[in-house]
């Protein structure tokens, strides 16, 4: 890849689509008993949470979407929720700061905690065993959900974490934070290796790069920076779009990565997702799903599922094969 910064003029956001992708597709639909608040996709492709309104934790096999656990979860509100990459464990934190993971395969809680803030981020490493959390305005603690012990605690920032990301190898963390910083961690300690000052707004969203690096972010300024995981300095800067970036994900080959935008103007409407080269930036695909989507991901196979879902059902759209 040329490390090179490309000017206002960069062409990653504006690029002519390129790819003979086909169309999206509804290649799954779940029944549900209870209207579905938000989705975790297993990036194992073989299983996905659904949070329902109906105060229950439901856990449904891909691709037959036959339930697995049903969990009870009633009279919590949750802010933050993550799912382990093999989809073992899922994690979720609510408005009281009470936190829990559940086994999937049995449904019994595996770990709690307390702490004085709901999340506002949570995300497993890639090895399965280790859990990131960002209480609000407080320091990213990261956790070995077997033992339920905290490992390390990473700085204080002012404002808190917005956005985490372990790398593949599980050996880096990277966080999109609310002071406007981007900041790459040793994972294993907590120890700050690179930071990078240049965003106005606030970065919302962070993905490591297959090998680990470059960590690339979005937020608030509405464009996507690849920085050198080393030195945390910009190598590119794609041109503006349109929202901002809610929402980052890499192919499991790390060739394409997935942006979710966040409708400016009322958050509860649906904005496009973006998916283009990583390497050459060309725009792969471009979406507007017909509702606000619940959930999705890439998954193993190298599909890129997007979850949207009604009253009776939630579907999988298919956007890339």
């Amino acid at each position: 890849m040329i490390r090179v910064v490309i000017a206002a003029a960069a062409i990653l956001a504006t690029a002519t689509v390129v790819s003979a992708q086909p169309p999206p597709t509804v290649v799954a639909t779940i029944a549900t008993d209870a209207p579905v608040a938000f989705v975790l996709v297993a990036p194992s492709g073989q299983l996905v949470a659904a949070f329902c309104k109906d105060d229950k934790l439901r856990v449904y096999s891909l691709p037959k979407g036959e339930i697995v656990q049903t969990i009870d979860v009633a009279g919590r509100m949750f802010t933050g929720s993550a799912i382990s990459p093999d989809g073992r464990w899922v994690a979720a934190g609510d408005f009281a700061g009470d936190y829990s993971v559940w086994d999937t395969s049995s449904g019994a809680v595996r770990m709690r905690l307390k702490m004085p803030f709901y999340p506002t981020a949570m995300t497993f490493a890639a090895d399965n065993t280790r859990l990131a959390i960002a209480p609000v305005g407080e320091p990213v603690q990261i956790y070995d959900v077997t033992s339920g012990q905290k490992l390390s605690e990473l700085r204080r920032v002012t404002g808190g974490t917005a956005a985490l990301a372990f790398s593949r190898d599980s050996r880096r963390i990277g966080t999109a934070d609310a002071d406007t910083v981007v900041r790459i961690y040793d994972a294993s300690n907590g120890t700050l290796l690179a930071s990078n000052s240049e965003y106005l707004l606030e970065p919302l969203s962070a993905v490591f790069s297959a090998d680990g690096n470059q960590l690339l972010t979005g937020g608030g300024d509405k464009v996507l920076v690849w920085h050198d995981a080393a030195s945390g300095k910009s190598i590119r800067r794609s041109g503006r779009l349109d929202d901002p970036v809610g929402l980052l994900a890499m192919s499991p080959d790390g060739k394409m990565v997935a942006a979710g935008l966040m409708h400016a103007d009322n958050l509860l409407m649906p904005a496009p997702i973006l998916v283009s080269d990583a390497d050459s930036g060309k725009r792969v695909t471009q979406w507007m799903p017909p509702s606000l989507p619940l959930g999705g991901g890439w998954v193993s196979d190298g599909r890129l599922l997007i979850v949207t879902g009604d009253d009776q059902a939630i579907r999988f759209w298919r956007l890339i094969e």
